[in-house]
């Protein structure tokens, strides 16, 4: 009887485990319209859960589409929940090269453990305010609609740092967002429209 009751709990246990099995996504935010010439800041959330006695922190890396690539810049990095940002020492401005990667881990890691918040009854993870990210968007920049994504491949993976120091692999998140052309563009491109609508009426009579 007894063996069979530790059969059963072990059972259990493991049910119960894989029912909270962990997960860990990213998630960027912020203004979808980009006017060349301005800033932008972008706010980055972890969301993680299932990792027991918790995470000690993250690491990170963006991409973005390589025809915008050349007009971004990163200006500055706040941040959040993990603050030691020791993973990039670089310096400002942080370029994105010709195919679209930046070079800096922006990532941050503590010694302290950050710990899972204790189970509320669901499988909703647990959700931390990580980093703001201000862009500067090079005057010039072609109009457009881009994708800005964090990196999964070697040698640029995301991930979370375990409780036990180990590596979690973020899936993609993305963010997408329009560069619009600047107030003095699409000023002259009304008057060009204007200008060309008084020509053809003045052909006509």
């Amino acid at each position: 009887m007894k063996r069979t009751s530790l059969i059963i709990l072990i059972g259990l246990t493991i049910a119960v485990n894989s029912l909270h099995a962990t997960q860990q996504n990213l998630d960027i935010g912020g203004p979808p319209m980009w006017t060349p010439g301005t800033t932008v800041v972008l706010s980055v959330t972890d969301y993680y859960s299932g990792f027991g006695q918790g995470s000690y922190g993250l690491s990170y890396w963006l991409q973005v589409t390589n025809s915008i690539a050349p007009f971004l810049t990163i200006t500055q990095l706040t941040y959040f929940t993990f603050t030691d940002n020791r993973n990039y020492n670089g310096g400002f401005p942080v370029v994105f090269d010709s195919n679209g990667f930046e070079n800096a881990d922006l990532g941050a890691s503590d010694n302290v453990l950050i710990p899972d918040r204790p189970y509320d009854g669901t499988d909703l993870p647990d959700v931390y305010h990580i980093t703001d990210i201000t862009f500067a968007l090079a005057a010039g920049a072609p109009a457009g609609t881009y994708t800005l994504r964090t990196t999964t491949a070697s040698p640029r993976v995301s991930f979370q740092i375990t409780s036990d120091r180990g590596e979690a692999p973020f899936p993609e998140a993305r963010f997408v967002f329009t560069v619009v052309p600047e107030p003095s563009t699409l000023a002259l491109i009304g008057l060009t429209g204007l200008g060309a609508g008084v020509m053809a009426c003045r052909r006509r009579k």
